[in-house]
């Protein structure tokens, strides 16, 4: 059981308000009122509000219980058969009570709030499979597994709210004069059949072979079942008699495989027609349409092909891997943004292909074995190129329909993407900032349309003040063009130091938060960041690379602009352990078989152009308001008895 008191709460963990707090601040804010010396919030509404005040007037109490069992049976039917079934059952259940007072924001129109949740979890797993292995002439190695597996999982959730308190020593929805709740429940199932065949020879020559059959039934009855399927050999080179005596030579194995295999829809019911009683009038009980069905809705298929070579050469020393992989994604499942005639702002759908291929690599070595020293290093890297190949198109076009999603992580619609044949999947969508006017501190936009009268010419390119007639364009790319780690580890005796840095080459990230720390004029009163205070325009800094601050607003920050687009390349150092390793002789003394002493720090040191925040990002290549990485210094002592 937990109970949280501060910024976080366990119902917003994407979010931390106390680092948007921070920069959202109006400059002229006191923490406190300035006739009684108590901690105050100047206005409700806002994010702005003081963190102090906030922690006196709000309560979370947490309690999680998990139950987990897992079964198995095991038959030797032959000395080369075995069957074995496993069943599997884990339950957690969490229980909430949030609470704001009656001098907190979010409870001051209702005199006092206080939610009580409940979520409980449960998935079933039951598995039996068939094993044959055998082995003949001492050569050929075969090994064949046929299976059934069932899956189900639920979800139930179930929420009381009370307002208008009478007391904030009795923060309980029994005592509340004001009643509010609503549930669900969700659930799917799966049911497979799988098959697979192995074989070897001499440990030189591989090959399988495998098949499933998947239904599901977050799929319509017409498309649930789907059909997976894999092939794959590989060749060890090393044991071939050209190379079996070449003593720098340990290992050289080639691998090739190709296969099939599907994602279902995050949704549960997207296939079927929902409603949902979330609606009173009179105190009568009503229902309102929850979704638009598509009973078309498929599984989206993925088809792999991958090549790679292992090595190992000179005893280990210098060893590593390289591949190359395509994956082509048919029946793409997004979620598309429709009319808001519907009611909707989306549904989801399979919508088009995408295509995924790329190389990746990694290479090792010990670079230094002699007297009490020890050098290793490795590197690994991927190159990646991912596009969109074919969007479904209506009857009569020429192509497919473009797609406009935004970020689905955040719900402060950090960015816009656009799903569009022949580019990145990751294409920022937006208009394109064509920096500041050197005499009026404004910003300019280029147009990109030749239909609009342009304002000024930017590097022979037409430009505009005004946002509203830029057209939206493709502004950067979220990919990466390289990422990857390089890690060395040096012994001396017993010190011993590990450094593993990880970085990314390439690609753009954008900055949602600065849209309101770097804005113009929509949120003027807030305290802006130090690159931005620097690098403002004024009559005295008139070649400034960001606009000068007015009352009016020349950006509107809910525009998506190549403005807030930065280059995301960066190194990090990951983590750096320093160790030593305390001498058997002394321990003897102690009783003790081993002791070490460490030093562990992680995000010590990062590199890169972008300054703002942390340009460790994730999948969507986006900043928001997350807590960035922290730096962590542990110290440790182990011991072995």
């Amino acid at each position: 059981k937990t109970n949280t008191i501060g910024i976080n709460d366990t119902r917003n963990l994407g979010t931390n308000y106390l680092f948007q707090t921070r920069n959202l601040l109006w400059p002229f804010y006191w923490p406190t009122d300035y006739k009684t010396g108590e901690e105050w919030t100047p206005r409700y509404g806002s994010l702005a509000y003081n963190a102090l005040y906030f922690n006196k007037h709000r309560d979370n109490n947490a309690g999680i219980r998990k139950i987990s069992a897992i079964e198995s049976l095991n038959l030797n039917l032959l000395p080369e058969l075995n069957i074995k079934t496993i069943f599997s059952y884990d339950e957690t259940e969490s229980k909430d009570m949030v609470y704001y007072g009656a001098l907190h924001y979010s409870g001051s129109t209702n005199n006092g709030v206080v939610h009580e949740m409940s979520t409980n979890n449960t998935k079933l797993v039951s598995s039996t499979t068939a094993n044959y292995q055998k082995t003949f002439n001492e050569s050929h190695n075969l090994s064949a597994l046929l299976g059934f597996e069932a899956e189900k999982n639920t979800s139930d959730f179930i929420r009381a709210t009370g307002k208008n308190l009478p007391s904030s020593a009795l923060p309980t929805v029994s005592t509340a004069g004001e009643l509010d709740a609503n549930a669900y429940s969700w659930g799917n199932s799966l049911l497979s059949v799988i098959s697979r065949l192995e074989y070897n020879y001499q440990n030189k020559y591989f090959g399988s072979a495998s098949f499933r059959r998947d239904g599901s039934s977050q799929l319509g009855p017409d498309v649930r079942w789907g059909n997976f399927w894999s092939v794959a050999g590989s060749w060890r080179l090393s044991e071939e008699a050209f190379l079996k005596d070449e003593a720098a030579v340990d290992d050289l194995k080639l691998r090739v495989s190709y296969g099939v295999n599907g994602t279902l829809p995050s949704s549960d019911y997207g296939w079927r027609f929902l409603m949902a009683y979330t609606h009173k009038y009179m105190e009568q009980p009503g229902a309102g349409i929850s979704n638009i069905p598509d009973p078309n809705l498929t599984w989206e298929t993925n088809y792999n092909t991958n090549v790679g070579l292992d090595f190992s050469f000179f005893s280990g020393k210098l060893f590593g891997s390289a591949d190359y992989f395509n994956r082509n994604s048919e029946n793409l499942l997004q979620n598309v943004p429709i009319s808001t005639v519907t009611g909707f702002g989306s549904t989801l759908k399979n919508v088009g292909e995408i295509n995924n291929k790329g190389f990746e690599f990694q290479i090792g070595s010990t670079l230094l074995e002699q007297d009490d020293w020890k050098w290793s290093a490795s590197l690994n890297g991927a190159f990646l190129k991912s596009k969109v190949i074919k969007l479904y198109k209506d009857q009569g076009e020429d192509k497919g329909q473009d797609i406009i999603w935004n970020d689905p992580t955040g719900g402060d619609a950090r960015t816009r993407y656009i799903y569009q044949e022949g580019q990145s999947t990751l294409a920022f969508y937006g208009i394109e900032w064509a920096g500041v006017d050197r005499e009026t501190g404004k910003n300019l936009w280029y147009t990109n349309n030749p239909d609009v009268t342009a304002d000024k010419q930017v590097d022979s390119r037409d430009a505009t003040f005004d946002y509203t007639k830029a057209s939206r364009i493709i502004i950067g790319d979220g990919n990466a063009k390289m990422y990857g780690g390089l890690s060395t580890d040096v012994q001396y005796k017993d010190f011993s130091l590990g450094l593993n840095f990880i970085y990314k080459i390439g690609g753009k990230l954008y900055d949602a938060a600065s849209r309101d720390v770097a804005d113009d004029g929509y949120y003027w009163e807030r305290i802006r960041s130090a690159h931005f205070i620097e690098n403002t325009w004024t009559e005295d800094n008139m070649d400034a690379e960001l606009p000068r601050v007015s009352g009016q607003d020349w950006e509107d920050v809910n525009q998506v602009s190549s403005r807030h687009l930065y280059d995301a390349s960066f190194l990090r150092l990951k983590n750096l352990t320093l160790a030593y390793q305390v001498p058997t002789g002394v321990l003897n003394k102690m009783g003790v078989a081993g002791a070490r002493i460490y030093f562990n720090g992680t995000n010590l040191l990062t590199f890169s152009k972008y300054k703002n925040a942390d340009p460790e990002v994730g999948n969507y290549s986006t900043r928001g308001w997350e807590t960035p990485y922290g730096k962590v210094y542990t110290f440790g002592l182990e011991f072995s008895f």
